[in-house]
């Protein structure tokens, strides 16, 4: 029988099954909810949540009902680490108070509802409590173009823009308006956060 000389590399440090890199404090003890909206593009939002925490973010996750249809809430809790709420309790989460709230995707449905002031699911809600703190607010849209060309969609961009919320809006690709990068995201996550202190 032959014996094995070859030495096995040992990782220099191993993270648990849940854990991230950290690359920055940059978002320490920040307090980031990322709502998510029923679409293709929720796949992304595990992704985009464990970007946050590699910056030191503590991150709680929203559905709107729709999203299930795209994406199971355990991968989301397993990023976050936390349970998804999916809908409005008697522990009020939507009503807490987060240094920001991330809509990604933000779906032309729930753009619409929040310009609107509906609020029929937690996410809805979770936005309209956010407006009326004056909270920061960054809407991260992932939309077929043709709806992102609806002639309400500036007017709702406006209107949100003038109570404070910000739009991260990625350029057209195949007739889409898709989400930007986690690391884009993070970014102008950080970027936010930097100006409300």
């Amino acid at each position: 029988m032959k014996k094995n000389n070859k030495i096995k590399a040992v990782p220099a440090k191993k993270l648990a099954d849940r854990g991230v890199e950290i690359k920055s404090q940059a978002l320490k003890d920040k307090q980031i909810a990322v709502a998510v909206c029923g679409g293709i593009a929720s796949v992304e939002s595990v992704k985009i949540i464990r970007e946050l925490r590699r910056f030191g973010a503590e991150v709680t996750a929203f559905y709107t009902p729709q999203v299930t249809q795209f994406i199971t809430e355990l991968p989301v809790e397993w990023a976050t680490g936390k349970k998804v709420i999916t809908e409005a309790q008697a522990n009020v989460d939507h009503l807490e108070d987060f240094d920001l709230v991330v809509v990604v995707p933000a779906t032309w449905n729930t753009i619409s509802k929040s310009a609107l002031g509906l609020s029929d699911n937690v996410v809805a809600l979770l936005i309209s409590s956010q407006l009326g703190k004056k909270g920061a607010i960054l809407f991260v849209p992932a939309m077929n173009s043709s709806l992102q060309q609806h002639p309400l969609f500036e007017n709702y961009r406006e209107k949100l823009e003038s109570w404070g919320a910000r739009f991260l809006i990625s350029d057209e690709e195949e007739g889409r308006i898709k989400v930007p990068t986690p690391e884009t995201i993070a970014a102008q996550v950080v970027q936010i956060v930097k100006t409300k202190r």
